[in-house]
């Protein structure tokens, strides 16, 4: 007995768009705290949060979007495979 849930392809790709939407959000982020740090004139006198949150924007950026894109196009890869699955077991055996 197969008690897994099935995850549907419309799931997936929800969670592709919306990590692409998480790093397009954390790029406005890091480039607005870029520039905010650039206008001060002692880079050791940064504020505390640039030094905290740039390093966890630019890992959210690294991951988010290659991830994104890589869930979007599974959602489509099995989208493809669960609609041609039923005409592949309708073909009768050759012997």
């Amino acid at each position: 007995m197969n008690t897994t849930p099935r995850t549907s392809p419309k799931h997936i790709l929800w969670w592709g768009i919306g990590l692409l939407i998480l790093g397009v959000l954390s790029q406005v982020l890091s480039t607005s705290l870029s520039i905010q740090a650039s206008m001060v004139s002692d880079p050791i006198g940064n504020p505390f949060y640039y030094w905290v949150f740039s390093p966890v924007l630019i890992i959210i950026q690294n991951a988010a979007f290659p991830l994104g894109a890589a869930f979007i196009g599974a959602s489509v890869v099995i989208r493809y495979l669960q609609q041609s699955q039923p005409t592949l077991s309708q073909q009768p055996e050759q012997r």
